[in-house]
Formats: C-alpha cells, sequence, structure tokens
C-alpha cells in the first residue's frame, strides 16, 4: 500500500467505483433496470451506496461512454435502449489489393451492422442529431435563398468571422476573415492546397503512419512521398533531418493534435524543431488539425509559433459535428487564400450555402463548444476505459492518449493479414490494420482501435472475445 497521505482513500475509491460500475451494469443486463427507465439521482446513490461523490459520478459518466445510459438535461440520467447486435458481414477482406482502402472504405460504409472499431468518427449516438435538426430548420426559415442559390466562393462571410475569431482566441493573436477559406471538409482542403502549392515530382515529407486519403492524394498529383516516423511527441526530427539532406522537399503536410491514428500530439518542442528544419530548408508546412477540437485545452501549436509564415492551418467540424455538414477551412496568408479561392471556383465554385449559415449559427449561440465539452469528458473516460482494458488483454499501446478518438494498439499474438482480420469480421467487427496508414505501404503489426466505437454497445466485451 502506498504511504502518501491520500493512498488508502485512492484505493477505496476505486474499489467503489468498480462495485458500483459492475452493481449496475448487472443490474441493466439483467433487466432490473429497464430502459426508458430513470436512474437515482448522483447524490440519491451517493447516499444509498455509501460512496463517495467523485466515484459515482465517475461510473455515470463511464455508463454514458459506453452508451448505456443518457444523460437529459435537467431530468437525469435514463437507460438506453440496447444496441443491435453485430451481425456477421459478407466478406472475405483482401488486403493483397492495389487499393486496401477503397476495399475497406466500401466495407465501413457498406455494412451498418457491424462493430467499426477501425473506423474514424463519432457513434451516431454521440451527436445531438435532435438538436442539430432544429438549428438546419431554423437556418432554413430565415436564409430562403441558401436553399437554391450558390454561396459566396470564398465562404459565408459571418462563417468566416466566427472561424477568424475563434482561431484569434486560441493563438491570442490577430486573424482575419481574408485569411480564411471554407472547403468541402479537410480532404477537400487538403486536395486544393496540393494542387495549387505541390508540382509533380516535388518530394513531400508526411507522418508515418498517416491519413491515408493524404498519400493517395499526393500521388495523384505525381508527388514523392516520403514518411518520417512518428514518435510519442510528434515527427522525429532526426527522421526529418536524415530525409532533408537526401534531397531538397517542398512540403510536410503533419497532423498536430491526436494524430491519425497513433493519438499523439506534437509537443512544443518537437513543433520548435519542426519550424527550424522548415526555415533551414525552405518548407511549407500544411499542419492539419482536424482532431484538435477533441482537446481540452491548448492551441494549434505550429500555427501558434508561426503565425502564416510558413504555415498553412486545415481544420475540419465533420469529425466533432457532422460529416454530412461538410464543411472545413483553410487558415493561410491573404495571398495564398486569394488564389486557393481562384482554384475552388473553378473546381467546385463553392461549399453549399445552408451548410455554412448552420454552422455559423451554431458557432454563434454557443452550442458548439457545449457540444465539445460534452464530447470531451465522454471521450476521456473512453479512452481511460479503453487503456484499462487493453492492458488487461496484453496489448502494447504506441501511446497512452487521455483524449481523442484513437489509440494505436498491437499484441505479441497478432499477426496482420487477411486471415485475422476475416476471423474478426465473421464476428461482425471491422478493423483498420496499419497497412491503411503507411506512407510507403508496408504491413505493419500496428492497427487503430477508435476507443469511442469500442466503449459502445459493450463494444469492450465483443472485442476481448476475439
Amino acid at each position: 500500500m502506498t504511504t502518501t497521505a491520500n493512498g488508502p482513500q485512492q484505493g477505496l475509491a476505486l474499489s467503489q467505483q468498480e462495485q458500483l460500475w459492475q452493481a449496475l451494469i448487472t443490474s441493466i443486463e439483467q433487466g432490473q433496470l429497464q430502459p426508458g427507465q430513470r436512474l437515482p439521482s448522483i447524490r440519491a446513490t451517493v447516499a444509498e451506496r455509501g460512496a463517495s461523490f467523485h466515484a459515482v459520478v465517475s461510473v455515470y459518466e463511464r455508463l454514458q461512454a459506453s452508451g448505456l445510459i443518457e444523460a437529459q438535461a435537467g431530468r437525469g440520467y435514463f437507460v438506453q435502449p440496447p444496441a443491435p447486435a453485430p451481425l456477421p458481414a459478407a466478406g472475405p477482406i483482401h488486403l493483397a489489393g492495389a487499393h486496401p482502402l477503397k476495399a475497406f472504405w466500401r466495407l465501413f460504409h457498406g455494412n451498418d451492422h457491424c462493430m467499426k472499431l477501425g473506423c474514424a468518427w463519432l457513434p451516431p449516438g454521440w451527436r445531438d442529431t435532435a438538436a442539430f435538426a432544429r438549428v438546419v430548420r431554423r437556418t432554413a426559415n430565415f436564409a430562403h435563398s441558401s436553399l437554391v442559390e450558390y454561396g459566396d466562393p470564398c465562404g459565408h462571410l459571418p462563417l468566416r468571422q466566427a472561424l477568424a475569431a475563434r482561431l484569434a482566441r486560441q493563438l491570442k493573436a490577430p486573424v482575419g476573415a481574408e485569411q480564411l477559406l471554407t472547403t468541402l471538409g479537410a480532404t477537400h482542403a487538403l486536395d486544393l492546397l496540393i494542387r495549387q502549392c505541390i508540382q509533380p515530382g516535388d518530394r513531400v515529407l508526411v507522418d508515418n503512419p498517416c491519413n491515408s486519403n493524404l498519400v493517395q492524394l499526393l500521388r495523384l498529383r505525381g508527388a514523392e512521398v516520403v514518411g518520417i516516423a512518428r514518435g510519442a511527441d510528434g515527427p522525429r526530427l532526426a527522421h526529418m533531418a536524415q530525409a532533408l539532406a537526401a534531397g531538397p522537399a517542398r512540403a510536410l503536410f503533419v497532423n498536430t493534435r491526436l494524430h491519425n491514428p497513433t493519438g499523439t500530439s506534437v509537443s512544443a518542442q518537437n513543433a520548435f524543431g519542426l519550424l527550424r528544419l522548415a526555415q533551414q530548408h525552405g518548407l511549407l508546412i500544411v499542419e492539419d488539425d482536424v482532431y484538435g477540437d477533441f482537446c481540452a485545452e491548448g492551441a494549434s501549436p505550429l500555427l501558434g509559433l508561426d503565425g502564416f509564415e510558413r504555415v498553412v492551418y486545415v481544420g475540419s467540424f465533420s469529425k466533432s459535428l457532422s460529416a454530412n455538414l461538410r464543411v472545413g477551412y483553410i487558415a493561410a496568408a491573404e495571398p495564398l487564400i486569394s488564389a486557393l479561392a481562384d482554384l475552388k471556383l473553378a473546381t467546385c465554385v463553392s461549399v453549399p450555402g445552408l451548410c455554412e449559415r448552420v454552422l455559423a449559427a451554431i458557432l454563434a449561440d454557443g452550442s458548439y463548444e457545449r457540444h465539445l465539452q460534452r464530447l470531451r469528458r465522454r471521450l476521456q473516460t473512453a479512452q481511460a476505459t479503453a487503456r484499462a482494458a487493453f492492458r488487461r488483454w496484453g496489448w502494447e499501446v504506441f501511446h497512452p492518449a487521455s483524449e481523442g478518438l484513437f489509440l494505436w494498439v498491437r499484441h505479441p499474438r497478432w499477426r496482420p493479414g487477411d486471415e485475422q482480420l476475416n476471423a474478426a469480421f465473421e464476428q461482425g467487427v471491422l478493423l483498420a490494420p496499419g497497412v491503411l496508414f503507411s506512407a510507403d505501404g508496408q504491413v505493419s503489426e500496428w492497427m487503430r482501435v477508435n476507443v469511442a466505437h469500442l466503449c459502445v454497445a459493450r463494444g469492450e466485451r465483443v472485442f476481448a472475445g476475439l
């Protein structure tokens, strides 16, 4: 036992949490607590069970993150109906083809009854679709022209002003609406930047592992993709220096916060090293921060240090709010934004005006920040639950993330390949193997796990059964 003053208290609190967790899980599974039934309040549970306030709050948050209960503002906590059991999907999976990413994309979007533990988005139940629908209806009623007319090619001005103000607060530096361009999500933003800034034959540095869509876009442009190994604090600076010594490069594309797929974030020291190398070698840095809103604190590490000298910033609301909203944005120096706006006009004209107005309304009334606060708490709980589960099962975690969607894991008995993936697929579980995220297409022992989906609908138990 620890000799610190509050060691025994912490041990007791942990015991209370586990006892209460097991008791409530059993009551729900055995039908003693029915779907729709209201749970006792936190204070009532503290009094009834003799548990600490912290223990009860932690267990209720864990149950909510697991999709077993729902918190309703002003009313309390209610038992959720059980999710439908995953059904075996048609297979098999073949990784040997030329386009494994395309094959997995079709699987993830064509098997609604599967447990998608390898996907990159939030579970549907974690989004307040009713509130979102109300904003859509209200916006459509007050902005009829947005239903039928093209939007502003640069982006709806009130939205760009709201985004500029939001970035300025985070960076503690002025940002103008003229430095922002809206896009059809982050993938469109990356595509525009690649078309504008990268020429065929250019060497381009990327995280390894990384976003596979980015690699495909760069290769479509005819660029030479060079993977830079990702460490716990960002791209490995020594590896990047070696790559630059081997030949000039045009740009570095880097996922700064809650990296897909490892869950790591660029540290201040690493960011400084990246900017120093960029200065020495004339690199453009594209900072992809699409998961940054899941961070409880902090701001863009690269844009915060550099401003718009060498850094171009990409953000999106597809991961945190709605994939169908399809609103992302680019923040950069005004001359580059002007050139990108011309390119956007030639390729897609504009982002749908209704989508931009809906997002502007959600930002203006504060509901987006409240939504993020709820999401961050649920993801923190899901991360803690997932890390503990993987430790029990004997898996190695690349980085013990405390926030965000992802864990990057491997097991000494797991061998990458079709056989293991199909064994999971036959049980209705879709996994995302490391080869999907390799900058050079190499098979990897690691795989990405989405902690939110792991903790929803008893996914933890299904995964343990594999």
